[in-house]
């Protein structure tokens, strides 16, 4: 029984009927439709990446010009003793 079973498995994994039941994509076909579809959705989703790193490296810019600038007068904290109200 697992002689039979080893030997169809072995044939449906190593016979040319898996290549007649690949989509195009799979198969190799450079001029289908799907060909063309996958390699928008790439683009895509590359650019959908890119924006995402992209947006995380303007806020870090972000955050390291507005570091870098002194404070106003009215943010500073303020050096008064603070033991009289205690």
């Amino acid at each position: 029984m697992r002689a039979k079973i080893l030997s169809i498995l072995l044939l449906a994994v190593f016979s040319p009927v898996g290549q007649v039941l690949a989509c195009p994509f799979c198969y190799g076909a450079k001029d289908g439709k799907s060909t063309e579809h996958m390699a928008i959705a790439i683009w895509f989703l590359f650019g959908a990446v890119l924006s995402v790193i992209g947006g995380i490296g303007a806020f870090s810019f972000h955050l390291w010009r507005h570091g870098r600038m002194p404070a106003e007068p009215h943010q500073e904290l303020a050096e008064e003793d603070l033991s009289k109200y205690e």
